[in-house]
């Protein structure tokens, strides 16, 4: 997750960067200074092309809330950016069991609706790590020389209107979670889980 805090020339190393909790009014992260250690492992800052930007990896619940970003130039504050960090907890839906090189369907929402007129984003969930559907790339590893390995997701699964997500030929690797975001606040997560490996 990245947050800008300041559009600015100054190159990054000539300024100060304070990252404040308002719900815990604690300084969470200050640069180029040295943080608490668990916090500093967390929150980053970098340059991106010219925006004074902070990352946050490994989000948790704990994390939501509001949060002040002061950008400092000397002793003159530049510029305060406040945020708000909500936590959007996805429904869980019933988990789907194809059997290997079927075709399966992934539902975006409890009563699928015939058609949607947003579009709906697809997702794997790997712990924290959120991959398109078509950026994915599973580690395939062929039981033998001589077996064709399958065709890589993104090849596999077709949106449908109804926002629901068809994946064709389904393999062991498409054992995942899967996250499809309808809007800011709605989004669903449903398990691949093959046949024959539920009780593995």
């Amino acid at each position: 997750m990245s947050i800008s805090c300041q559009t600015t020339t100054h190159p990054l190393d000539s300024l100060t960067v304070k990252l404040r909790s308002i719900n815990q009014d604690k300084v969470i992260l200050m640069y180029p200074d040295i943080s608490p250690a668990s916090e500093h492992q967390r929150w980053s800052v970098r340059n991106d092309a010219g925006n004074v930007t902070l990352d946050l990896k490994d989000f948790r619940s704990s994390d939501g809330g509001l949060y002040d970003c002061q950008v400092y130039k000397d002793q003159d504050c530049l510029h305060t950016t406040r945020f708000n960090l909500s936590i959007i907890k996805c429904k869980i839906l019933n988990s789907v069991h194809p059997t290997p090189g079927s075709s399966v369907l992934l539902p975006c929402s409890e009563h699928p609706l015939q058609n949607r007129t947003a579009p709906v984003t697809w997702k794997v969930v790997n712990g924290y790590q959120l991959t398109d559907i078509y950026k994915y790339h599973a580690q395939n590893k062929p039981s033998s020389s001589t077996e064709k390995p399958p065709d890589p997701l993104y090849m596999r699964a077709k949106p449908l209107n109804n926002g629901s997500l068809l994946i064709l030929n389904a393999v062991q690797t498409d054992e995942l979670w899967y996250r499809c975001r309808v809007n800011e606040k709605t989004c669903y997560e449903t398990k691949l889980v093959m046949k024959g490996t539920e009780f593995i």
